[in-house]
């Protein structure tokens, strides 16, 4: 159960807005990430489609690998900024 905010600002106030700012980081933080991730995602989707038929060979090109590996990483991270975020609400 979480503490009623309020109280824990009359408490520590110091300690209550440093965890609100970090708080609000982290969903900045998977905001921001996962804008990214999705525009990443539809940009490789789109390259697959439209230049694999005519321009690539047997190996996509460099930048596109780079993009799909670019996908899991920043999951990775936004996976890890959810675990922080449980974990500063809940303790």
């Amino acid at each position: 159960m979480l503490p009623n905010p309020f109280i824990e600002l009359f408490r520590s106030p110091v300690e209550t807005l440093a965890a609100l700012g970090y708080a609000l980081l982290l969903a900045t933080l998977l905001v921001l990430t996962l804008a990214a991730c999705w525009r990443n995602a539809i940009t490789v989707y789109v390259r697959w489609d439209r230049q694999r038929p005519g321009q690539w060979e047997y190996v996509p090109p460099l930048a596109w690998l780079v993009r799909v590996a670019a996908i899991p990483f920043v999951l990775a991270v936004d996976a890890w900024a959810v675990a922080a975020l449980v974990w500063l609400l809940t303790s």
